[in-house]
């Protein structure tokens, strides 16, 4: 389970990044190298779809045998709220 509240410390971290990365689309000049931009935007805008839909899985499955887990609800929830979200944006913007 340890490995289960790394991935959702991992998404929490890659959900403030996608806050970032709306934040970069309505200020067009940020004044930061392109080095840092290129690494938020991947890890804010594409890599937290994937890593907080594998945990909502992993979190139905952990529900559905009734496993204990270490995580807390409301960073459970937060995940979940992020990926609504970010599933919402991606389907706007496309």
């Amino acid at each position: 389970m340890k490995g289960l509240l790394f991935l959702s410390r991992l998404a929490l971290i890659c959900n403030l990044l996608f806050a970032v990365c709306l934040v970069f689309q309505r200020i067009p000049e940020t004044g930061l190298p392109d080095a840092v931009k290129g690494t938020v935007l991947v890890l804010g805008w594409i890599l937290p779809v994937f890593i907080n839909f594998s945990l909502i899985i992993a979190y139905l499955i952990n529900a559905l045998l009734r496993k204990a887990t270490s995580v807390p609800a409301w960073l459970i929830i937060t995940n979940i709220l992020f990926f609504i979200a970010q599933v919402l944006i991606q389907i706007v913007f496309a």
